[in-house]
Formats: structure tokens, sequence, C-alpha cells
């Protein structure tokens, strides 16, 4: 069984609000309004105190019972659920306008809806709303303005403002806000991260007071992926980015989107836009400079009401896709965030002068701390910071923003559709790149991707056919039109285009150095990142415009299974999807003896790869039910397969090592095998340190430096059950663990530790070089991989890997006992490694080399992967890497194979 780990902090809590509202909430339902500002709670009659003050924290029992007592106690807020955490809490949104706006509101949904795709819904793809029209709707129409708080959790300031920002909304009555209220529905989040809230407020008071009151969460503040839940926005794999995105992109369609965050690069006391360079070539130029404009104003306020410290143009820039504020910003809305310095929980800092350096640092770009500059007018020169202090600036950024938007509103109500109708005529134009690209499901390695990778499309509010019927056009590359079957997709120009082109299309990040001829400048994040590759997609770029087909508009169709053959001895199931073991998990796969193929065969009913799970015991319906449900490859067999071409197999008893450090590639491995049907427990240090590891076939050390894995937080940090890690009793049992028959596999950074721990054959080229020899921070890198070795069953021969300063194996020739068993099943391409982003000495330390390696250790294995193959849940195309580990690990008899021959 999978064990529950909701986590070390987690309290009973008895929900507040239905005792208020007597009533339950359901996901798109509203809690009916009260009158106008005249009795509305403010947020410490409800809470029990004012969040902000010293040493204390709402947790979301509090935030949440507020938003719904306010809501029914004004008609200026209408208060919607759309959806639930991970842990269950209840998302809310607030709307807050004037009550005759909320009155009219789906009304107003339908304006910023019809400028946004700058089309009239009710006419259909290819009509385009002309500028008169625009400009009409945009006079009736009011800004939409987002505003949202509690992302990241440790970042504590923001998610303890939102009911002031609702209160603040609703009943002041300054010529402003009625201006704003008159002119604008302003969005609030009550919280992004209800679970994270939670975590971070019990564990902070737990300890206020006390030697730990400063202590690090010793849990991801997300179930399963912490901080990186700003990491998720065109990927789109939890719960909340999920109801998140259908507000913004099928909803509400805000033209202003603003994302708070915590801290400001020091000594700032906020940073906003403008933002650094570079900027994405793909976005809208006007979307580039409205954020500026944006970030000008708000930078006025602050000025008008004396507070210093603001600070922007550097450390966030405007490439990368996959944040918050990143996402809307490719949809033609002002997406941008701001990030407000921190204290530390509710403990107030002091500074005292000497400790505010000459300049922001080199990564900074050296800026000038103690003296004004263009891009820090107003130094902040230090001093005492409170929670207080950090909700403060808040406000007034959130008031600044709102007041924009309500002044500009028709400015960017009719720009939304301006920017939406210049994609639109981009991607028609002979010289705009792709008019549109098409995905023919059968054409990929694994068709389910390509399934996936749509179903994305349509939540993030892109439009596409599926075509009823065969056409040709002309794809790029090639000479004449190519036909493409029914059932491809077609993707062609729109308003959001520049999202598409994002995802699709390679990119070449600039080679920024921290001055002439030093190390590079960092990204904020991923230089190359482009689903096209990371999902393994097969995909025609058509550059001439073409009649559309036949087909429905927005369909997405997992009909892609196939049973061939009647398999009266059983059937074989294909290895190229990663649903394989979805499938296996199911009744119908459960019901079924279990083998695995070793090579490649020919059969009446078609060929079967190595790989792929022999079952003998299946009937003809549970096939057909695998195929339906999990749209898998099955080949029906008269008789059996022979004995030589199989080897036994079973369900893998998985466990993952789970460090009080909290590394979010480890919840990533919870995720990615929760979501693909296999079972696991967790393995924390002390279980490991036990000893008897036997129940287990395979242990997964996710991404986490050796020193981290090995010694954990030092004593004296952390409160003494969080302290320590694995230490070398954990290591003896690992290796006793191995040697006994086990399989250890090593990700990324743990590498290190692996090789360490077992005296491995081999080194890591990357370890210990400058960035300026060795830099390659979140690109895209094309893989050689061997699909006749057993960690590389149902893969394609190329593959295309996120590496993000991550790892590079070199066989060194020692190690590993007498006669180790040594194979390599994965290379880095030898040339034309580079697929997307940037790279600074690829061809000399990486081109070439192992990317993966499996080593016999006694009677079990362990198996080095120098990066992650399932990066952030993105890289479905090397997701098999590690399901094929723990296949492996599960198999009575392992096929011997050298691999490939890499450096």
């Amino acid at each position: 069984m999978r064990a529950s780990t909701w986590g070390v902090a987690a309290t009973l809590r008895v929900a507040l609000g239905s005792a208020l509202l007597g009533a339950i909430l359901f996901v798109g339902c509203t809690i009916e309004t009260g009158g106008g500002a005249g009795d509305v709670p403010a947020p410490a009659d409800v809470i029990g105190f004012a969040p902000g003050e010293d040493y204390k924290l709402a947790n979301y029992d509090g935030i949440k019972a507020y938003f719904e007592a306010l809501a029914s106690a004004t008609d200026r807020m209408v208060l919607e659920q759309i959806g639930e955490s991970t842990r269950g809490e209840p998302l809310y949104l607030a709307a807050i306008s004037s009550p005759a706006n909320l009155r009219r509101m789906e009304r107003l949904k339908e304006i910023t809806r019809t400028l946004a795709y700058a089309r009239d819904p009710d006419e259909g793809y290819g009509s385009v709303l002309d500028e008169e029209e625009a400009r009409a709707l945009a006079r009736e129409g009011v800004a939409v303005v987002w505003i949202d708080g509690g992302l990241h959790a440790t970042e504590v300031a923001h998610g303890q403002v939102m009911p002031e920002m609702a209160h603040h909304f609703v009943t002041d009555e300054s010529p402003e806000t009625r201006r704003i209220r008159d002119n604008a529905i302003v969005l609030l989040m009550a919280n992004m991260n209800p679970d994270g809230l939670n975590i971070v407020a019990d564990w902070y008071l737990s300890n206020v007071g006390g030697e730990f009151e400063m202590a690090r969460v010793p849990e991801l503040y997300h179930h399963y992926i912490g901080h990186d839940n700003n990491r998720d926005w065109y990927m789109l794999t939890q719960v909340e980015t999920q109801a998140v995105t259908r507000q913004l992109y099928h909803n509400w369609f805000p033209q202003i989107v603003y994302n708070q965050h915590q801290s400001s690069p020091f000594p700032g006391r906020i940073w906003m836009p403008p933002f650094e360079n570079p900027v994405s070539p793909n976005l809208d130029p006007l979307v580039v400079s409205s954020i500026n404009q944006m970030g000008h104003s708000m930078r006025r306020r602050f000025d008008e009401e004396g507070k210093p410290g603001v600070n922007s143009d550097i450390v966030f820039d405007l490439w990368w896709n996959g944040s918050m504020r990143g996402g809307p910003d490719y949809h033609n809305m002002l997406g941008f965030l701001t990030e407000t310095a921190g204290a530390g929980y509710a403990t107030p800092r002091c500074y005292e002068e000497d400790e505010i350096p000459d300049t922001f640092g080199a990564r900074a770009g050296n800026l000038p701390a103690k003296t004004p500059s263009t891009n820090y007018n107003n130094p902040w020169l230090g001093g005492c910071w409170h929670i207080r202090d950090a909700m403060d600036y808040m406000m007034t950024a959130a008031r600044a923003v709102a007041d924009m938007g309500a002044k500009l509103k028709e400015e960017y109500l009719f720009n939304h559709y301006r920017m939406g109708r210049r994609q639109i005529e981009r991607g028609n134009a002979a010289d705009g790149g792709p008019f549109a690209y098409v995905l023919d499901p059968a054409a990929s390695h694994d068709p389910g991707s390509v399934v996936e990778f749509m179903r994305l499309m349509s939540q993030s509010g892109i439009e596409f056919l599926r075509a009823s019927e065969p056409f040709s056009a002309g794809a790029a590359g090639s000479a004449g039109e190519v036909a493409f079957p029914a059932g491809s997709y077609v993707i062609p120009p729109q308003a959001f285009r520049p999202y598409v082109v994002d995802l699709m299309d390679p990119k070449q990040y600039p080679d920024r150095r921290q001055y002439p001829g030093g190390p590079p400048e960092p990204p904020y994040d991923m230089t190359g990142y482009e689903l096209r590759f990371q999902m393994g997609l097969e995909v025609a770029n058509v550059d001439g415009p073409f009649d559309m087909p036949a087909g429905e508009w927005g369909e997405v169709s997992g009909d892609i299974g196939e049973v061939r053959g009647e398999g009266a001895a059983g059937f074989a199931l294909h290895g190229n999807s990663n649903w394989v073991y979805r499938g296996l998990a199911t009744e119908a796969g459960r019901s079924a003896e279990r083998f695995r193929t070793t090579r490649a065969l020919s059969t009446p009913n078609g060929d079967i790869p190595a790989g792929s799970y022999w079952l003998p015991g299946l009937p003809a319906a549970g096939a057909r039910s695998m195929a339906a449900k999990h749209g898998l490859t099955l080949t029906g067999m008269s008789d059996p397969l022979p004995p030589d071409a199989v080897a036994p197999a079973r369900t893998p008893r998985v466990a993952i090592y789970r460090s009080w450090q909290a590394a979010m590639p480890e919840g990533w491995t919870r995720w990615v095998l929760d979501q693909y049907g296999f079972e696991w427990e967790n393995v924390w240090d002390a279980d490991v340190r036990a000893g008897d590891l036997s129940r287990f076939d395979i242990i997964l050390l996710p991404s986490q430096g050796a020193a981290g894995i090995a010694r954990g937080h030092a004593p004296g940090d952390m409160p003494p059950q969080y302290t320590g890690g694995l230490g070398e009793e954990g290591a003896a049992a690992l290796r006793t663990f191995v040697e006994g028959g086990g399989w250890l596999v090593a990700f990324d950074q743990s590498v290190d530790y692996a090789i360490e721990t077992f005296g491995l054959p081999f080194r890591n080229r990357s370890r210990g070089l400058s960035s300026q020899e060795f830099f390659i921070p979140g690109s895209v890198i094309r893989l050689d991989v061997d699909p006749s070795h057993p960690l590389g069953y149902g893969m394609d021969e190329e593959a295309a890997a996120l590496f993000s300063r991550s790892q590079v194996l070199e066989r060194t020739g020692s190690g590993g006992g007498a006669g180790a068993r040594v194979s390599t099943p994965v290379c880095y391409a030898d040339s034309d490694f580079l697929v997307s982003g940037w790279t600074l000495g690829g061809e000399e330390v990486l081109a070439g080399y192992p990317a993966a390696a499996q080593v016999g250790v006694g009677r079990g294995q362990v198996v080095l992967f120098a990066f992650r193959p399932h990066f952030r849940g993105q890289p479905r195309n090397t997701f098999k890497l590690l399901f094929n580990a723990l296949a492996a690990s599960a198999m009575e008899e392992l096929p011997a194979s050298p691999g490939l021959r890499c450096r």
C-alpha cells in the first residue's frame, strides 16, 4: 500500500465557514450577498486578530471564514468556489465591484472573452471582430484585474494580506476606490495554496518563541511540488493550477494578472516591473510596453507615499512561460509579479546601516544599493522590517494596479483585442511563421502524448480543430503538400498564438554575461522548454494557409487504442505508452499473469517490440477495455510467445527516499508515480538507518545533493527528530540492500551520492566546473537511447531531456568490484545535442557522454540518471526511463545488454 504522507504538522481543523453560512459549498456555486458596505466585518472580527501582527499567522480556516462572512454581508462582492486544493480545501475567488456591475457580470465576461479572442464567439473560427465593434465593447465593458496571494506559502505576507485587501476594495469610500468599483472587477484569490498556508502557519506557531522559531518547514508546502507550484503553468499538473487556469482562460479573461511574491532582491523592499532582459520574441510588444507602463505607475505611487526601496529591471526576465505571471503574457494579458521584502515568517528583522551592501550583487548587474538610480530611485538604508510593513507595501501596489485598470479600462480592453487581432494576422501573413501546426497522433511514437498535449491546449484556451476527414497542407520542409489523416489536430492562427508558438518552436537564448568575457548571467528559470520536444510530439509546421478540413472545434479524443488479432493465447501489451502501467493497475491488467518480452518479435498480427508485456491470461474483453480506457496497443496471439523471448515480471515494490530537507524532486516523483498507477512507500532517514529494506525491490533517490542525503539538517538547526541524514548506517543499509538483489536509482544531483557510496566506475564530469566552463541552466538536450536495453524499452531511439544544471557521467574504468556489470543505455547526443535554449561548454563536457548508466553491484543493480527523466512532470517522452527501472527491478531474469557506446 502507498503510505499516506499528508504532512508532519497537520492538525485537526474545524471549518468555521460552515457555522457562518450553514451550508456546504460546491465547486462553481456562489455565496449569496448581503447589502452594501454598512455592517461589514473587519478581518479581526472573524479571524480573532488583525493579520499583520508580529508573531501571529492566520491559517486558512480563518481566512476562508472571513471571505465567506464578507460575501454574506455585502452586495459588492461575489464569492465562488472554483475548485479544491490537493488536500480538499475550497479554493475561493472573490469578484469585487459595484452592485450594478456584479448584476451584469455574465455580460461583462462575454465582452472580455470576445475581445480576448478578437472575434464574435457566436460566429465561429475565421471571423474577426472589426475595430468599431471592439471599441464599442471596450466602452461598455469594465477592466478585469486579477490579484492573488499565498502561492508560495513561506512568503507569508501575501497570504495574510488578502482579507485586508478584500475589506478595502469592498468598504473604502475614497474617490479612487469608488472609481475602481465602477470601472473594474477586482478578482481576489483568497489563497492560491491553502494547504501550504496551513502547513507553514502550523509549523511557525508550534515553534514561535522557542529555539526553532525561524527553522525551515521540514516538508513541502504543496503536497507534491512545494515551490514548484509556480513552475506548473503550462503543464498544469496540479488541481490548484488547473482551477486557476479555468478562470483565466475560460471564464474571466482578465486584462491584468498580478501575482504577489516575496522576497525582493536585498536590500530592496519591493521589486516591480519593468522586467530584466531578455524578452521573448514570441510576446506581443504591446504586452511589454504596457507592463512597463504599469510598473512606472506603481513606482510613482510608492514615491508619493514615501515608501523607499522600490527596485526593478533586475533578476526577473520576460523569457520563460511556466510561471503564474508568465502564462498570461503569452495570452496577451499583462501578467507580472512583485517581490516584497520578507522578514521571516511573522518575526521582525532589524538591519543596521552597515548591513546594507554597496550593490545588489553581480546577478543584478551590481545595481548601486545606497545611491539613487533609475532602477532604484529611493534607496532603503536599513531599519526594522515587520510583516506589517510588507503588507502595507502590498496594499500600496494593489491599489496602484487596480487604479490603473479602472482609469485606463477602455485602453486595456481594446488593446487585448488589438493584440489578439495582430496575432491572427501574423499567423496568416506569408512571412509570419507557421500558419498552423498539425499533429497526427499516429505519427508520434507515443500517440497518448499527443492526446495529453491537446488537452493541455484546451485547458489553456487554445483553439484547434480535430479533423473528421483526410486533408492536405504544405508542411514546412516538404516538397508539395502532405496528406494528413482524419483524427489529426490542426492549431491555426489565433489570438493566443504566442502561447502556441512558444511551446512549439525551438529558442536560442542570448549569450548574456555578467560583464564582457565574464561568467554567464543566469536566466530566471528555463531557457528552452518546448512541450513539442519534452513530450516527444511529431508536429508538422504548415507555413502556407489552407482550407480547414471538416471537423469538431475543441474536441479531444482519447480513442487511439488498438487491439490487433483475437488473442486466443493472450495479448502482448506494447510498451510505447506511459499509460501501460495504469492499464496494468486496472482490474483487467491485474487479473493477468505477467511476463515481459526481452527482444522484438514478428508475428502474423504485427511486430511486438522488446519490453512489451505478455499477458497470457488476459481475455479479449479485458484487452479491449485497456485499449479503450488508456489508449494502449495490444497484439493478440493464437499461440504463446516463445519461452526464450519472455521473462517473468510482477508489480514492483517501490520505496521513495524522503529527506527532512524537503526536496521538490521527491514530491514530483510521488506525483508521477501516482498518476501512472504505481504503488509506493516513503522511507525516511530513520527507516533506512534501521537497516532492513528487504520488503522493497527498488529504492529511488530523488535529486538532492550528496551532503544533504548523508547529513541532512545539522543538529541545533531543527527539532532533533528532523536532523541528520542517512549517515554511515544508512549508507551501509543501502549497500546491503543492493548487494542482496535490490535496485537503487539515483537522479541528477544524487548520482554523486550513489557513486561515492557504492564506489561505482563513473565520475560526474560536471562536478566542480565553473559556470564559465560548463553552463546549461535549463535547456532541451537531445538523447540517444537503446530501445533494446531494459531501461530503454518502449522508447524511441531519439529522445529529449530537460537539462537543468544537471550532471554528465564518464566511465573511469575503476570501481564497482572485479568484473563490474556496466551498461550505458542513454547517451547525450554527440552532435546537434542542443534542441532549444542555451549551452556553454556543452561540446567539450557533455556531447556524447553517458546520460544514464546501470551497474551491477552484488546481486543487485544501481542505476544512475544524470538528469531527471520526470523533471517537473513535463518530459513525457522520458518518463519510461523511470518506469522501466521500476519494472526491471521486479523481473526475475534480466537480459544482459551493453547499451550504447558513449564516449
